[in-house]
This record gives C-alpha cells, structure tokens and sequence, in this order.
C-alpha cells in the first residue's frame, strides 16, 4: 500500500550560522506517529525549518496527501504564500494551520480558501485525531479545538483542557536526526519542555487565553533529550517552560545539563523563562549555570512598574525590598541579572515609564535592562476586540521586529509585528519620547558608557538616574552635529517612520554585520566607533553637574578606559582615586567613599578580529552578561 505522504513547516530566518530546530513540528509528529493506524498509513516526508525559496520547496515536494503549518508572526505570511502554491499544484492535498499566529475563530477559513483545517490551543491530540480523520476512523468535525467547513458552513469547536503531558519525545524518536546530518555546518539551538502550562494570565502574552495548571513531563524524556542535545553539540539548549526553577526537580535537571556540558562542551548555554516570583532555588540554579559558563543572565522581569498598569494586564510583582535584596545577592556571586520591561502595556505614560526605570536603577540593576516595545498578538487577551477598545489601542503595522536577524535580499515575502504605538494613556508622541529615554538608559548605562558618572552622580546625591539620562537625551536632541546627537536624530527618524508604518524597529549597519541591530545596541556600537569624540564632546554636557574638577577629569579618564574596544593593547592605567573600590561597592548598593589615592587598576585587553566579531560578542551575545565594560575582569592595587 502506497502511504500518504505528509510535509511540515516550521520555518525561521536563520541568525548567523545559528537555526533552531523545529520542535513544534517533532513534537506533533511524534505523538501523531505513535498511533500505529497513522504509522502505517502516512509517511513523515520531511520537515522544513528555514525559509527556503518557495520554487525550490516545490521542487522537493512530491504528491503530497496533508501539508501542516506551524504559524508564528516570523513567518505566517510566507506560510499563506507556499500554501496557496501548494493546493493550487496539488488541488486534494489537505492544507493544516496551526500555531501562536492563528487567530481565535473561523476568520482564516473565511480569507484563505486553500486553508483546509485550523488547529486552536495545543495540538498534538488534535493533530493526531485530525490524521486519524483523514483515515475514515473519526470524523473531523467532533474534534475539539478545530475550525473547518462543512456542508453545513464554518465550524470552530471549542478548545480542549487538555491534562496529557506523557508524548513521545521528537529527539528519541529521531525526527531531527536527519535534519542534523543534512546540515552539519548550522549551529542548532534546541528546545524541551519540562513542564507546561502557565498559572498566570498576562494580557499581552498569547499564553494568556491558556492559563492552566503546570503539569510535568516524565524525568525519563527530559534527561535523556538533555543527553540528545550534548551527543548531537547543540550549541544553545532553551527551555520553553513559563516558570523554570519552580519546582524542586528543577536543580536535578539543571545538574544534568551541567553534567552533560562537562563531558562534551554541549550545550555551550542554557536559557529560559524563570520562576516569576524568584526564589533562593532559581538562584541556585544561576549560580550552577554560572560557574558552567552556561548562564545567559537570569530574568527578574517586572514589565511594569505601575501598579494601574499591572492590574489592567493581570501581573503581580515581586516587591521592590525583595528585589533589592535579590540583585545584592546576585550581584554579590557575581551572577548576572536583567530585568524586563514592556513599553506601551495600557495605562504607562511617559512619566510612569521613566520613573519606574530610575526606580529599578536604584534599586541596583545595572547589569542590563530590556525594553520591549509592546506588540499585538491575536491570541492574547490584549488581542480581543473589546480589550483593544477599553484602552484605546492603536498599533502600527510595521515589518518584522526581529532583532538580529540577516535580512534576506531575495527573501520578497514581508513579515509583519503590530506593535502598540498609542493608548489612552500614552499618545504616539509619547511613546516615540519613551523609546529615546530607553535607548539612552540601555545603551549608556547599561552597556557601559556613562555609566560611572551616572552612578557617581546618584551616590553623591547630586541628581537622580532620570534626571541624568533625561537631561542626555535633551543634550543629544540639542546638539545634532555630535556623535550622540547624530545617532538619537537617526534613531528619531526611524520612530517617526514606524508610526507611519515605513519602517521597524531596527536598522543594519554593515560595519557591524549583516544583521539588524535593534535601536539600542545600534547607539552604542556607533558610539564606540567613534569613541574618543564622543568623550571630547560629552564633557561639555557632563560638566554642567558641577563635579570638582581632578574627581572630573579623573572620572573621564577612568570612564573612558573601562569601555571595551575591538583592539586594546595595554593591561591596565592608574587613576589619582579609588574609583575600583567605589564603583564596586556602589554597583553592589552598599555605601561608598570616594578617597584620593593613586590606584594602579589592571584589566585584561581584548581583541577582535573585526568591528562585526566585537558587534556580535560584545552587543549581542554578552549584553545579558553586561560585558562591555571591564568591571567584570579588572583588578587592582595601590599606585606607584
């Protein structure tokens, strides 16, 4: 008997030499394929995971019975596009969407006619019993969680709770074995699952329709997908569980991908979304990762500081005492933090965005800070019509904000993000002065490059964070013909070009490789490339703080030499003050006396081949890590 033959998509942009794996597309094959009416009657072909050109997909198709989509904002309409090619070739052939870009309801069957069956909510059973339906043994239209036509019109059924967490493994069962050997020059990153379900509901997460008791998945698959991933050198393992570091078996298993890491150098990072309300066993867990030099930063995440805002998104916070305690303990073990933030959520305005991020600066963060700008995804609560009009949503349809992506020249088919550019709260104008302010603190704090007159400035009591980076931002806004202003009046464009939906929120400057930069990370690379003016002109503007003038000209001069540049050829400067010790102990919330005395401070010089090695090492893959300074390297001692 002939088998019907079975293709899947779950298609990404590649970053660099980097891909993921397809796990969405393993996971519902392999549960499908444990069924043995399905195993015997459908043959998993093959599945696609990067966004090849759609003639040559074509060409590696043959008579296919079932096409199924994983759909995600990255590549939804190239999903429609091949779609619509596939059932024009192959009239009979069944075409599946499912995934986090299908929105509730029949809308899609209604718009896209060569869409057979969309899947709602998880979907390995739903997959399952719809190939099973193909088959004559159930009918389609008594499956949960499913839209399609019938003779009767459109049906959706109502979504399935579903309580199964017992699946088969994808990487057991071997189906991205053949991936891996195809492809031995990518860099794979992988994921797994060791819970699922999320007890919170956040409105602008595409979880929130789902809150659901966690359930576990069996200590058997998870150890030995841990060992897959080390056998097979995936370079980044990722964890999609919503609370890691919850339970108590999560140090068991964060032992086991150190353990695996020692034998085999793989993975070489580990990353997830860790427990909301951070406990002593997630700090546990950082500092393992830590001293594996798997840690990719550990999330303290807030996205906001508004107690109205939190409320209209349904989040509770840790409090700002416990968070305060956190970062010293962190920052003590020397474990690097960031915090999360999300511009635009309803209720923030620009003085509640911006005095939340000086709250968080000082509360100690000064490891990293993300803003995220606040995108509408239609399975969220946030992506019901009437949420939309309670808080008076507007959003831009803009391409693709995707950082660090390589844009593909002779990639036609354009990706969309809706990001919220106004609310009732927050006029467009608004939310355009609320990026700046965030590109300055992140890109100038955060990375590194006025972070110690910042800090000096606080702990002297000479002005708040807000006030500094404010009174930059007006300095660079002022002062178009240096090299702050000529980036921020850049970056201004830019803003003003994604509220008329022209552009997006990022850019690519080759210097620093072919990837785009988001705005943030742009302001900094460029600003180190063009170091020493920037210092020469920034004093001008420092100066109005009124620090004495040897603690000033000292400052800069230590300021400047702790920025970390593509070629450094000494090891180490003295300074007239104990700017190593003060700094040190104001990084760590304690109080600090700055003393005139001659220190001799040692750091170890760094060299990269080229300004697109330091964009990717320093701005990219080491800013959860706040490595653009020295801090985290130098030593140092008495003077001469």
């Amino acid at each position: 008997m002939t088998k019907k033959r079975l293709y899947f998509f779950q298609v990404n942009y590649p970053y660099g030499k980097s891909a993921h794996l397809p796990y969405t597309a393993g996971q519902l094959l392999a549960y499908a394929f444990s069924d043995e009416d399905i195993k015997t009657s459908f043959s998993a072909e093959r599945i696609f995971f990067l966004r090849e050109k759609i003639p040559d997909v074509l060409e590696r198709i043959d008579e296919p019975a079932v096409v199924a989509f994983s759909s995600y904002i990255w590549n939804y309409n190239y999903n429609l596009q091949l779609a619509e090619k596939i059932k024009s070739l192959y009239p009979d052939c069944i075409i599946i969407f499912g995934g986090h870009h299908v929105s509730p309801g029949d809308r899609m069957l209604e718009e896209y006619p060569f869409v057979d069956y969309l899947l709602h909510g998880e979907g390995e059973i739903i997959f399952r019993r719809l190939l099973r339906s193909v088959l004559g043994l159930e009918k389609a239209e008594d499956i949960p969680g499913i839209s399609m036509r019938t003779e009767k019109g459109i049906i959706t059924n109502p979504e399935m709770i579903s309580s199964e967490c017992n699946f088969p493994s994808p990487y057991l069962e071997g189906y991205f074995d053949k991936i891996i050997e195809e492809n031995p020059d990518i860099e794979f990153m992988g994921l797994i699952e060791t819970s699922r379900g999320c007890p919170n509901s956040c409105a602008y997460c595409d979880w929130s329709n789902m809150k659901s008791k966690i359930r576990k998945f069996p200590m058997e698959r998870i150890l030995g997908e841990i060992e897959w991933m080390s056998k097979n050198r995936i370079c980044v393992l990722g964890s999609a569980d919503s609370n890691f570091g919850l339970f108590e078996r999560d140090e068991e298993i964060t032992d086991k991908i150190v353990e695996e890491k020692l034998k085999t150098g793989h993975p070489l990072r580990f990353q997830t979304s860790y427990a909301k309300n951070s406990t002593k066993r997630v700090f546990d867990i950082g500092m393992k990762l830590e001293r594996a030099d798997m840690n990719r930063g550990i999330t303290l995440s807030f996205q906001s500081m508004n107690k109205a805002v939190l409320k209209n998104i349904g989040r509770e916070n840790i409090s700002t005492e416990y968070y305060s305690e956190l970062m010293r303990l962190y920052n003590e073990a020397g474990v690097a933090t960031y915090t999360e933030l999300i511009l635009g959520l309803p209720g923030e305005t620009y003085e509640s965005l911006t005095d939340g991020m000086d709250e968080l600066l000082s509360l100690g963060q000064h490891n990293s800070i993300y803003i995220h700008n606040c995108e509408w995804l239609p399975c969220s609560i946030m992506g019901r019509p009437d949420f939309v009009e309670k808080y008076g949503i507007r959003t831009a349809r803009i391409p693709l904000n995707q950082p660090h992506r390589e844009p593909d020249e002779d990639d036609n088919i354009t990706e969309y993000s809706q990001v919220v550019i106004s609310t009732l709260s927050m006029t467009a104008e608004e939310w355009k002065k609320m990026n700046l302010f965030s590109y300055a603190v992140q890109a100038f704090h955060h990375m590194g490059l006025l972070q110690f007159f910042a800090l000096y400035l606080y702990n002297e009591k000479i002005c708040s964070y807000k006030t500094f980076y404010t009174s930059l931002l007006d300095f660079f806004l002022s002062h178009k013909n240096t090299v702050g202003g000529r980036i921020f009046s850049k970056i201004d464009e830019y803003l003003n070009d994604v509220i008329e939906e022209k552009g997006t929120l990022s850019c690519c400057d080759e210097l620093f490789g072919k990837v785009q930069w988001p705005f943030e990370e742009y302001a900094f690379l460029r600003t180190v490339y063009e170091l020493d003016g920037f210092y020469e002109e920034i004093s001008v503007f420092l100066k109005r703080f009124g620090i004495r003038e040897d603690i000033f000209d000292a400052l800069l001069d230590f300021q400047k030499r702790m920025i970390k540049t593509p070629k450094e050829s000494t090891e180490g400067f003295e300074t007239d003050f104990d700017f190593p010790q003060y700094f040190n102990a104001v990084l760590n919330s304690y109080s600090a006396v700055l003393n005139k005395e001659k220190t001799s401070v040692r750091i170890k010089p760094v060299s990269f081949s080229d300004w697109e090695e330091y964009a990717k090492v320093i701005a990219w893959y080491g800013r959860k890590n706040g490595i653009a300074t020295h801090m985290k390297d130098f030593s140092f001692g008495a003077g001469r």
